[in-house]
């Protein structure tokens, strides 16, 4: 058997060792368009500000591919998948045989049509090309403005803020993180983030980009101009999902898989930010640029590639763990509820000062959670929504100080096991 692995992140470098474990003999080869060992995109703002050194960043060792018996091809872009030959081809002609191929090829920084996007000084903080990029212009920078207030934004805001810039993050929204936290949440931690003296713009977007060779200012849609050396560009991720479309693989908005993570071809598996997939806490289908979600996604590829069937069903849109500055907060599932959907959605929270939960329940089952200062068992709460656990008879309950695992492991819950380590 051949196996062939399109990328090198969370989702490829994941499957590649699983696969290893599952099978001692077919050959793996994992391709990269990238130069780097597989390495952690969610560390780079820690990078950028200092608290990391670059080998922090790489979450396998150096000796990832030997210790795995993994053919590790780096610096290579695969440009074509021939599906009827079984073969992908790279951009400098090279070609890989496969018997069973994994597209695991994340997604990339959505690019803004405005003018002077190609301007010297605009970064899109997703790469450690980037990041390094970032760093060497901190010589000279003294301002940055950071397009953008969701999570890429807010960790680049502060990142930049902890180099001694002055730091303006603008925000069409009328919060920050706003596919991520309700309003009350999001004003606690902007109140943190501004404590640092980062300046926080809402409902104001970038309308031009000024400068000759480099980034001298941006001008935004009320007029006003901010002046700046750096600006980055944080407004969503796009599925790198036209090498599957151009060899005929059905995708929308990220290449569409079923609950054994295969494409239309039955064959070819996909995994990681690039796939369309149902969300579990709120039943459409997304795209999501999580990592606990592409490492799992990995894993569960790897054992269907290898003819073990494994359903995938743990997909949740919203999860997000983040500490810009002192207080730290966790989403996770539906955060937000609609007008339209007020009547078939609970919502229990309790909030005194910076401490905030909240829980959404429908149909008696937790479907989405806040939390802001105090995260404490936040993971049993996400337990609880992965599970589908029904926690009716317990909601007067479900935020007080000492609610935990006990309260029910001798009743619904015991069916359960939280610490699944496939699951967990």
């Amino acid at each position: 058997m051949r196996y062939v692995i399109i990328g090198a992140s969370a989702a490829g470098a994941q499957a590649g060792e699983e696969l290893r474990k599952l099978d001692k003999n077919s050959k793996i080869t994992i391709i990269s368009a990238e130069k780097y060992l597989p390495y952690s995109r969610c560390l780079i703002s820690r990078f950028v500000d200092g608290r990391l050194k670059e080998d922090n960043l790489y979450f396998k060792t150096r000796h990832f591919f030997d210790d795995y018996d993994i053919n590790g091809v780096l610096d290579t872009k695969i440009v074509k998948i021939d599906r009827t030959a079984k073969r992908v081809v790279s951009k400098d002609d090279k070609e890989f045989a496969y018997d069973k191929l994994l597209i695991a090829t994340g997604s990339n920084p959505a690019i803004p049509k405005i003018d002077g996007i190609d301007l010297n000084g605009v970064y899109f903080f997703h790469s450690l090309d980037n990041a390094n990029a970032i760093i060497q212009k901190f010589e000279k920078a003294k301002r940055a403005v950071v397009l953008g207030a969701g999570f890429v934004g807010l960790e680049s805001a502060y990142a930049l803020a902890r180099r001694g810039l002055k730091v303006t993050v603008i925000e069409k929204a009328s919060q920050i993180l706003p596919n991520q936290l309700d309003v009350t949440a999001s004003l606690i931690i902007q109140k943190d983030l501004e404590s640092l003296g980062v300046e926080i713009i809402l409902n104001q977007s970038v309308s031009f980009i000024n400068g000759t060779d480099a980034v001298e200012s941006v001008t935004l849609s009320n007029k006003s101009m901010i002046p700046c050396d750096i600006l980055i560009v944080a407004v969503g991720m796009r599925p790198n999902k036209d090498l599957a479309i151009e060899c005929g693989i059905s995708a929308d908005k990220g290449i569409i898989v079923d609950e054994f993570l295969r494409t239309s071809d039955p064959d070819v598996y996909s995994a990681g930010d690039v796939i369309e997939i149902q969300d579990i806490s709120t039943g459409k289908r997304i795209t999501s640029a999580t990592w606990y979600n592409a490492v799992l996604q990995g894993k569960f590829s790897a054992f269907n590639m290898a003819g073990i069937d494994r359903r995938y069903s743990q997909a949740i849109g919203i999860q997000n763990a983040v500490q810009f500055h002192q207080i730290p907060a966790i989403s996770f599932g539906k955060t937000q509820i609609n007008e339209e959907d007020e009547q078939d959605y609970d919502v229990i929270s309790v909030h005194k000062d910076n401490v905030y939960k909240k829980l959404v329940l429908n149909n008696g089952k937790i479907c989405g959670m806040i939390f802001v200062g105090d995260i404490a068992k936040s993971g049993f709460y996400t337990a609880l929504i992965r599970y589908g656990v029904d926690v009716s008879g317990f909601r007067s309950k479900l935020l007080d100080y000492d609610f935990s695992y006990a309260y029910f492991k001798e009743n619904t819950f015991d069916q359960y096991d939280p610490y699944d380590p496939l699951i967990f």
